[in-house]
């Protein structure tokens, strides 16, 4: 019988892999298309549907699996050059392992010291969802998934706050001054009045911000589809200019979600989310920071 491709999907750890599954034996051919794609090619029908899958864990962006001929073409694309590595795993289903290595990523934000500032807290609770969700409670979950993902690469991620408790402004300003921050992160949530309104948005204060907001808004939009309602160049925390040190970092506040609009309030109470939008907001990070590193190469 002709081997068929059952099933295709990303993992994400140490490396970005890309996993076929067959059901029985499989024949495959890989190739460099380009710096930025490569293109599997199994000696199989396609027994599962044509797809295109969004992955965006910043390096593999997109893969694509369709017909061609009387094999199947999975082609890769990735946001930055990587050599990779295959592994066949013999039984049903058989597996091919593609791991794509993500060490630029580790070199990349090694011992960088990143302050996440979940906002609000204590008896300050942002805003308050269509049905009751707490802004202070959802930017706290992101935080901590935030701050996961980057000391899992080698960063030095630092919260303002864990807990549900009060933080003064002059406490989120000696945070990252007394940490000899590289960047700030603050968190929050939209909201409108008009409950139709859905996206994510972020301000900061000035060009690198400006660049390292923009880049965060557009990985939110790559990775969950979120409206982008743009960037405003504004003052991070009120009363920043006391810090000349914080105003040298990058700085912004990101808010992920419109609160306010019941799917986008239904999506933030999922954990699977909020782990996601902590995802694209530290890809985010990273292509500012790998964008920065180009540029002086």
């Amino acid at each position: 019988m002709k081997p068929g491709v059952t099933n295709v999907f990303v993992t994400t750890s140490d490396c970005s892999t890309l996993v076929v599954e067959s059901i029985s034996p499989l024949g495959y051919t890989i190739n460099k298309a380009s710096r930025y794609k490569f293109e599997l090619i199994a000696d199989s029908k396609l027994i599962m549907a044509p797809d295109t899958i969004r992955v965006f864990d910043g390096l593999i962006n997109k893969i694509m699996v369709t017909n061609k001929g009387n094999k199947v073409l999975i082609s890769v694309d990735i946001e930055y050059p990587a050599s990779y590595q295959i592994k066949l795993q013999r039984g049903i289903p058989e597996r091919l392992e593609v791991s794509f290595e993500r060490s630029f990523i580790k070199n990349a934000i090694k011992d960088k010291v990143i302050v996440i500032d979940p906002g609000h807290g204590g008896k300050d609770r942002g805003k308050r969802g269509y049905i009751n969700l707490l802004e202070k409670n959802v930017v706290l979950d992101i935080a901590a998934y935030l701050k996961q993902h980057l000391n899992f690469y080698g960063a030095h991620a630092i919260m303002t706050r864990e807990k549900d408790v009060s933080m003064n402004l002059t406490d989120r300003i000696q945070t990252v001054a007394l940490m000899e921050a590289d960047m700030f992160i603050g968190i929050h949530t939209n909201w409108d009045s008009d409950k139709n309104v859905y996206g994510a948005k972020g301000t900061y204060q000035g060009e690198k911000s400006k660049i390292l907001c923009d880049t965060i808004i557009g990985e939110l939009g790559k990775k969950l589809r979120l409206k982008n309602l743009g960037i405003a160049d504004d003052c991070v925390l009120t009363g920043i200019s006391q810090s000349q040190y914080i105003q040298q970092i990058p700085n912004v506040n990101i808010e992920v979600c419109t609160i306010s609009n019941p799917v986008e309030e239904g999506w933030l109470r999922s954990p699977v989310f909020k782990e996601r939008v902590a995802a694209a907001i530290m890809n985010g990070i990273i292509k500012y920071i790998m964008d920065g590193i180009y540029t002086m190469v």
